[in-house]
């Protein structure tokens, strides 16, 4: 029988090997280690100002991640000591740096509009893990808001109301495709960022409206009437927490949209940088 090949060693940590490692980094290894120099009372205080000195690296950082964001203008007044207060209570645990990048733009846009955020937001934000912030990001590359108003809208179809020949009917995309699947909106209801439940809009009038999609304008304008928009609305705290993040739109959802409206809409489309309206 042929030698077998030496064992190759593993770079990959077994699951006690991975649980040392993390009390180690917390000093609660103490008794695992069997580390006889030192008394509980000593290790606690050690690891007490190890927790200490990471919070106030945290806040540093965000502070550094702060100052980039700030724009050479004047402060929008004094900020609310409270809030900064809490503020620095929530983010002091914040060591992920794309989390800790969102809370330095918090506080730069704080600065720059005393008010902007309210403390409902912050808390919200705080109870986000890193892999729920980037669902909330894709749900923002997909939304848009009227021409006038704030609020981010996830726009899904369109129902056609019924006619003197003609029955009613709703065409509606799946966000599969875009990687938002039905699981990330309930979890994103959970957290509070989003309505629950399918909305449905008033009639379009005659006139049309506008929607902006980041820095894409477009008119719909009706070729039929009665007709309404479906879509998902965010909340007050996803409307907050949606100026975080400057995504742009979705380019692969914005032609599927647009194909989807074109069936009984005209769409205008207009793109900032002196380019023209171009019918769809």
């Amino acid at each position: 029988m042929a030698d077998l090949p030496p064992k190759k060693e593993s770079s990959i940590l077994s699951s006690q090997e991975q649980t040392l490692r993390l009390a180690r980094s917390r000093g609660i290894d103490g008794m695992l280690t069997r580390n006889s120099d030192s008394t509980f009372e000593q290790r606690a205080q050690f690891r007490q100002l190890a927790e200490q000195a990471a919070r106030q690296r945290n806040l540093e950082a965000i502070m550094v991640m702060a100052t980039r964001h700030c724009a050479e203008t004047a402060a929008g007044g004094e900020m609310d000591g409270d809030w900064l207060t809490r503020f620095l209570q929530l983010a002091e645990d914040i060591s992920m740096v794309p989390m800790q990048q969102l809370w330095g733009r918090i506080f730069a846009l704080e600065v720059a509009t005393p008010g902007r955020f309210s403390i409902r937001a912050l808390n919200t934000l705080k109870e986000m893990t890193q892999r729920e912030a980037q669902l909330f990001q894709r749900i923002c590359a997909l939304s848009c808001h009227y021409e006038g108003s704030d609020e981010q809208r996830l726009l899904l179809g369109m129902h056609k109301g019924a006619g003197l020949l003609s029955r009613a009917k709703v065409t509606r995309m799946g966000l599969g495709k875009y990687r938002v699947p039905y699981s990330a909106l309930l979890l994103l209801c959970d957290l509070g960022l989003l309505h629950r439940g399918e909305l449905e809009s008033g009639p379009l009038p005659a006139e049309g409206v506008e929607l902006a999609f980041g820095n894409q304008r477009w008119r719909l304008r009706l070729r039929q009437s009665n007709l309404t928009l479906l879509y998902y609305r965010l909340t007050p705290i996803g409307n907050e927490l949606a100026l975080l993040l400057e995504e742009p739109p979705l380019e692969e959802y914005l032609q599927d949209l647009k194909t989807l409206l074109s069936t009984h809409l005209q769409i205008e489309t207009q793109i900032p940088a002196n380019t023209a309206d171009t019918p769809a």
